[in-house]
């Protein structure tokens, strides 16, 4: 049986933009079709199996941030790619908040760095794919998908309007949640962001967190409250939660470590670590007699409870949990950390963040910081590793620090 090609959809309300793609890409081994309007992208749809759609953003009519969100509540296994301009800027980065696309393109682009792109992008749908009829089958199975934290939800949207907002105004809609605020403030006077003197005011916690962190705490422990699990056999929430909290300051840890990187990603790598291993709180409330099997397979084979997910279930916590962030419309980066953190080499968008999450997760559970279920460690990516160099000295470094974090 002949392989199918994989397909590419092009969407640009210039046509010499179109062109230079074809002439580009003309020997490539993809199926490769072209719009000129996103109303004439979503055609194609109708007509042809999508795997991967490159769209531009000013286009007239349905421009391309309408016509992604479009594609992604019909189509949510197609990977999506923006096309942007440095113009579009800041329409692009809340889009891209908002789970639009899970990736950015310069406009104009280097032909190379392009044709990478679309190669990765290409492997990260095929993985989809394989994968998304059992997922789809789980998450079908299901009522109704948890909806979003409240609390989260409220914060969010005031910061989306952040231009218009105060500090005061956040801090006394934060104050609004008691074990909230607690949770900010025991963090702003933590050893892992410095003070030397005590913070006792949520506006002085925000301030000194920085609204990025203040949001992906938020995020986190409300996840914790509204998806909280039932029992599970092996599974302890108030460990898992360690684990997780751990997971996030050491990622936040490796991302200082590495050249290049800014503040924004030391506090994206940190809130990525904290929900990376969500889906496992979602196959322990929903599917709960599942997952006493998969503990109970893990442990006596012991052998890693992603490869018991698969033998039980089909598909993993990684695969449950990144949908459940993509349908909460999170920001990129969590979802993608979320569902690559164990193969993080197929994921070209938030490499380093991804990579960060993924050694996190090796090393919290070789301090044997908190549990996260398994009953072994699970292996690091070998490339991935090599990536921080991990020396003895560091990695001493890294664990205290942690520890000293947590207190």
């Amino acid at each position: 049986m002949a392989i199918e090609q994989q397909a590419v959809l092009f969407v640009d309300d210039e046509q010499n933009v179109l062109n230079s793609l074809k002439r580009l890409l003309h020997d490539e081994p993809w199926d490769m079709f072209f719009a000129d309007s996103g109303v004439k992208g979503l055609e194609v749809f109708g007509k042809e199996k999508i795997d991967l759609v490159i769209s531009d953003v000013r286009m007239p009519g349905m421009d391309g941030i309408e016509f992604l969100k479009r594609v992604k509540q019909l189509y949510p296994h197609v990977v999506r790619i923006f096309l942007s301009g440095y113009a579009d800027h800041k329409a692009v980065v809340q889009a891209l908040a908002e789970g639009s696309a899970q990736q950015l393109l310069p406009k104009p682009w280097k032909d190379e760095e392009l044709k990478e792109v679309i190669r990765g992008a290409l492997k990260q749908a095929e993985g989809l794919q394989n994968k998304n009829e059992r997922l789809q089958k789980i998450i079908n199975s299901l009522t109704a998908l948890p909806s979003m934290p409240h609390t989260y939800l409220k914060v969010k949207k005031c910061l989306a309007d952040i231009d218009n907002v105060s500090i005061d105004q956040i801090a006394d809609l934060i104050e609004e949640d008691t074990s909230i605020s607690a949770e900010l403030l025991r963090w702003a006077n933590s050893a892992l962001f410095g003070q030397r003197y005590q913070v006792d005011t949520v506006k002085r916690a925000v301030l000194v967190l920085g609204l990025d962190i203040v949001e992906g705490l938020i995020l986190s422990e409300s996840v914790f409250r509204s998806v909280a699990p039932k029992a599970a056999e092996g599974f302890d929430l108030k460990t898992f939660q360690t684990h997780s909290i751990a997971c996030g300051i050491t990622a936040k840890l490796l991302i200082s470590e590495l050249p290049y990187m800014e503040p924004k990603d030391e506090d994206w790598a940190f809130t990525s670590g904290l929900l990376h291993d969500i889906g496992k709180l979602i196959e322990v409330r929903y599917f709960n007699e599942a997952f006493n099997k998969i503990l109970i397979t893990a442990r006596e084979k012991n052998i890693s409870i992603l490869k018991a997910e698969y033998e039980i279930l089909g598909t993993t916590h990684e695969e449950i949990g990144g949908y459940l962030a993509d349908w909460w419309s999170l920001p990129s980066f969590i979802v993608n950390a979320i569902r690559w953190h164990h193969e993080p080499a197929l994921c070209n968008a938030n490499r380093e963040i991804i990579a960060a999450v993924h050694v996190a997760d090796v090393l919290v559970q070789q301090f044997a910081l908190g549990s996260s279920g398994n009953y072994s460690i699970p292996e690091a990516d070998t490339e991935i590793w090599a990536r921080f160099n991990l020396t003895e000295e560091l990695l001493a470094s890294i664990k205290e620090s942690v520890l000293q974090s947590m207190v």
